[in-house]
């Protein structure tokens, strides 16, 4: 046995632990007023803000909406931040998903009411409105590091190690030569990141554990930068918690991890049902009943640590051309 480690600091007296839960809780009241909500109103009852030290999984199946979820939680913080006088905050997103031109037609498209695929594709009937649109954009504070068209030569790779440094450069004030403090960390998706070489795995099932030690060094970001970290994460083909015609993924659906579930403070699965069913079918299961729209969106609250209630599920609809998520009805 090792005794490069005091195994008695993991043993603690009933009065260190009472001591420990004030400190806690002291610390937690103190950083009330640092929380992330989600923007969705209906939701924000049962979900509690986010605080610092947080990590939030939002677990979907490919082309279910992960990425604009993310677009959406982003700009309705940057709301919250700007409403709460919180100027010396911001957002950082990281992306190894979409480019960041890419990243920026949804929040432009949003700004203007349009789809962002006409941006995409240089559809452009009013370059006014999309040039007081960019001005706009340009004020709400997202900070982005991903890949760009425009650097394409200069480019690192974003392994999570890089992603790190970026954030580190960037917080402590070595980019901008002002610190910049963080709100939250976005980073989209888990299974997309590239391989680590400072932090290669050994064995067989080398992805899989890469993905272990993502999800373990992502929740030790959020302590490190001291924010809520919220990390896109694909889910399994074949889901194991969906409950018959429901197809919204479990706690346990993330692809490749069971440590997914283990590590997040928080998880949000999310279903479009025009992904998996036809439009205008309709879908009864469990004493639900619904006609599946184009833009309609299951929103479940799956866990959440600290006595917090977790399970419920809510309808959801998507405006695409503003990227806004309302609720429709509440689900049990």
């Amino acid at each position: 046995m090792s005794d490069k480690f005091d195994l008695s600091d993991a043993v603690y007296s009933p009065v260190e632990a009472s001591n420990i839960a004030l400190a806690a809780i002291q610390k937690i009241s103190q950083q009330s007023t640092r929380g992330v909500k989600l923007g969705i109103p209906d939701i924000e009852g049962y979900f509690a803000p986010l605080l610092p030290g947080q990590l939030c999984a939002v677990i979907a199946q490919t082309s279910n909406y992960k990425s604009g979820f993310l677009h959406f939680w982003m700009r309705q913080l940057a709301m919250q931040l700007m409403s709460e006088n919180r100027f010396d905050e911001a957002i950082i997103h990281v992306s190894v998903e979409e480019p960041v031109e890419e990243q920026m037609y949804h929040h432009l498209a949003a700004e203007i009411g349009t789809d962002a695929g006409k941006l995409a594709r240089g559809d452009i009937q009013d370059w006014k409105s999309l040039e007081g649109a960019a001005l706009r954009v340009a004020q709400i504070p997202i900070w982005r590091i991903g890949d760009s068209l425009a650097r394409a030569e200069d480019l690192p790779e974003l392994y999570l190690s890089n992603m790190v440094r970026c954030i580190r450069q960037l917080t402590s004030g070595e980019v901008t030569g002002k610190p910049v403090k963080p709100a939250a960390l976005f980073f989209d998706y888990l299974q997309a990141f590239p391989y680590d070489p400072e932090h290669r795995t050994q064995g067989e099932d080398k992805r899989r554990l890469q993905v272990r030690e993502d999800i373990y060094r992502l929740r030790q970001a959020a302590n490190y930068f001291d924010c809520p970290v919220i990390v896109a994460v694909q889910a399994k083909q074949k889901l194991d918690g969906a409950r018959g015609e429901i197809k919204l993924p479990g706690m346990y659906d993330g692809e490749e991890s069971s440590s997914i579930a283990q590590r997040a403070d928080r998880i949000i699965t999310l279903w479009m049902p025009a992904r998996t069913h036809r439009v205008g079918e309709w879908i009864s299961e469990g004493g639900t009943t619904f006609t599946v729209a184009e833009n309609m969106l299951f929103v479940k609250v799956a866990k959440q640590r600290g006595g917090l209630p977790a399970g419920q599920t809510f309808e959801c609809r998507i405006d695409f051309a503003r990227n806004n998520i309302s609720t429709l009805t509440k689900k049990a």
